[in-house]
C-alpha cells in the first residue's frame, strides 16, 4: 500500500497520463478482444495501478474467466453469470432469461417479460458498477486526476474516466472514482447515463461502495447504495444494492448458455 505522500507524487504523475486502455461503456456491443484484454499489458497512471492493487490486482483479476453473482430485480432474485474474456452474459430471472451472445441483446420468452425499461441497456449495467474498478483497466479509457474532495465528512482522492469515440453503445457515459487515500479503495462512483440521448451531460449519479466482500482474492462489492447528486452534493439515498452468491473462477462457462434460443426477442441498439 502506498503512503499519503506517494499518493500526493502519483497525482502529478498521473497527469502526464492521456488515452489509455479500458472497457466499454454499461450497453457495449463490441468488446475488446481476448489478446487485447489479457495479453497487452495497459499504459495505465501509476494512482489507478494503485488501486487496483488495493483491490486485488491487475494480475489477478485477469486471471479469471467467470463471473457470478446474485442481485434482486423487481423483487426477486436475478443471477448475472459473465464470461469475462467475451464479456457475453446471461441473466436468470423468474419472468425471464436475457443474454448478451457477443452481437445481439436478447430476451427470452419475449421483451415484454422484461418489463419496462431497455434490456439492452441493463444487460451489463449491474456488471459495470459490480466490475469497478477492474472495469475502467480496459481499452478505450481516457484518465484524468481530480482535485480532492469532501464527500459526507471524509477527504477523497478522484480519478475521472471518459471514452473514446465508438467504445460501446455509450461513449458519451463519464465516471469519477473517488478513492479513500488511505486504503486506496473506491468508496464512491458518479456516473452519468446517455444511453437514451447519445448526449454528453453533466447530471451524476453517485453510488456508495458501502462494504466489500474478497472473492478468490479480489475485493468485490458486497453492498451498494445509491443516492441523488444535485449542485457537487450528495443528497437523499434513491436505493440499496446487495450483491451475494459472488463466484469467481478461472474456469470459462460452457459457451452455449449464452446462444439466443429461437424463441427469444432481440433488443436493438437505440440509433441516434
Amino acid at each position: 500500500m502506498r503512503s499519503v505522500p506517494n499518493l500526493i507524487f502519483l497525482f502529478f504523475v498521473s497527469l502526464l497520463f492521456g488515452a489509455c486502455s479500458g472497457s466499454s461503456s454499461p450497453t457495449q456491443t463490441t468488446v475488446p478482444s481476448t489478446e487485447e484484454m489479457k495479453s497487452a499489458t495497459p499504459n495505465l497512471p501509476d494512482f489507478l495501478l494503485g488501486v487496483l492493487e488495493a483491490h486485488g490486482s491487475l494480475e489477478r483479476w485477469k486471471s479469471m474467466e467467470t463471473m457470478s453473482y446474485i442481485v434482486e430485480r423487481k423483487e426477486k432474485p436475478e443471477r448475472h453469470v459473465i464470461d469475462l474474456d467475451s464479456r457475453k452474459v446471461l441473466l436468470t430471472h423468474d419472468d425471464y432469461r436475457l443474454g448478451f451472445d457477443g452481437q445481439e441483446v436478447w430476451v427470452s420468452p419475449n421483451k415484454a417479460a422484461f418489463g419496462d425499461g431497455s434490456a439492452r441497456f441493463y444487460h451489463n449495467l449491474r456488471f459495470y458498477f459490480v466490475a469497478m474498478p477492474f472495469i475502467v483497466a480496459d481499452p478505450g479509457i481516457n484518465y484524468e486526476v481530480l482535485p480532492q474532495k469532501e464527500i459526507q465528512g471524509k477527504t477523497y482522492n478522484g480519478l475521472r474516466i471518459t471514452y473514446n469515440d465508438g467504445v460501446g453503445d455509450a461513449p458519451e457515459d463519464e465516471y469519477i472514482l473517488y478513492i479513500d487515500p488511505e486504503t486506496q479503495r473506491m468508496e464512491w462512483l458518479l456516473y452519468t447515463v446517455t444511453y437514451y440521448t447519445g448526449q454528453p451531460g453533466n447530471r451524476y449519479n453517485a453510488l456508495h461502495y458501502s462494504e466489500w466482500q474478497e472473492v478468490n482474492g479480489l475485493m468485490m462489492p458486497q453492498k451498494m447504495v445509491g443516492y441523488k447528486y444535485a449542485d457537487d452534493e450528495v443528497g437523499e439515498q434513491r436505493y440499496e444494492r446487495l450483491v451475494s452468491d459472488f463466484q469467481l473462477e478461472a474456469v470459462k462457462q460452457d459457451p452455449s448458455i449464452f446462444v439466443m434460443p429461437s424463441e427469444a426477442e432481440i433488443d436493438s441498439l437505440i440509433s441516434h
